[in-house]
């Protein structure tokens, strides 16, 4: 009974703000400490989702370089030789003036001939200037031997070759090595007959890759 007559004496004489700031003060502290867990909560799951996302960037880096390998460890070591340097280079130009060659209204047969020659003999060719291997890859620095001209359809189908993708309807070879341009130059030229053509001078580099 003294314990209680103390309280509500206790009570009686508290302060009314008082009395709402101790009945408060368990909220407060409660809210406190749930807001303190909503945030390490938070805190957790942002970590969690950061270290799933750089687990999927790596999971996809691994697969995009075991694809890559897997594209280029089964090149064919002589594509250059075989594809590039055999391409028949001007033959649109070549089929038109074998036609007209033997034309009796046209006089210029010596040229046309002059010019047929010059195409049979324009072809892309290539020299080993520097080779270095290792376990993984053979890389081959491909020098041109002489600027070669082209028309317009050659050149999209030697750059749909060499640099491996798809230009309009020309398609890449599926046993081509990994080809860099390592230097480039074009030039716009008039042939003797008045036709234009691109004069050519290209360097590459060539990767062969080691199957894992």
């Amino acid at each position: 009974m003294f314990l209680k007559k103390c309280g509500q004496l206790f009570f009686m004489q508290m302060r009314p703000l008082f009395f709402f700031i101790l009945i408060a003060l368990p909220l407060l502290g409660a809210s406190f400490f749930l807001s303190q867990e909503s945030a390490r909560a938070q805190d957790l799951e942002a970590r969690f989702a950061n270290a799933a996302k750089k687990e999927r960037q790596a999971l996809e880096r691994k697969g995009r370089k075991e694809r890559f390998i897997r594209r280029y460890s089964d090149a064919n070591p002589y594509f250059i030789d075989q594809t590039i340097e055999s391409f028949p280079l001007l033959l649109a130009e070549k089929q038109r003036l074998e036609s007209l060659l033997h034309h009796p209204a046209l006089p210029e047969s010596a040229a046309f001939q002059e010019r047929i020659r010059f195409i049979n003999e324009n072809k892309l060719a290539f020299q080993e200037e520097k080779i270095e291997t290792s376990k993984e890859m053979k890389e081959v620095q491909e020098r041109i031997r002489h600027p070669v001209q082209m028309d317009e359809s050659d050149l999209k189908q030697i750059l749909s070759l060499i640099e491996d993708l798809p230009i309009e309807e020309n398609l890449p070879n599926e046993h081509a090595p990994q080809i860099l341009i390592k230097d480039f130059r074009l030039k716009k030229l008039e042939t003797p007959l008045h036709t234009e053509v691109f004069e050519v001078e290209m360097d590459l580099i060539k990767r062969e890759f080691t199957k894992p």
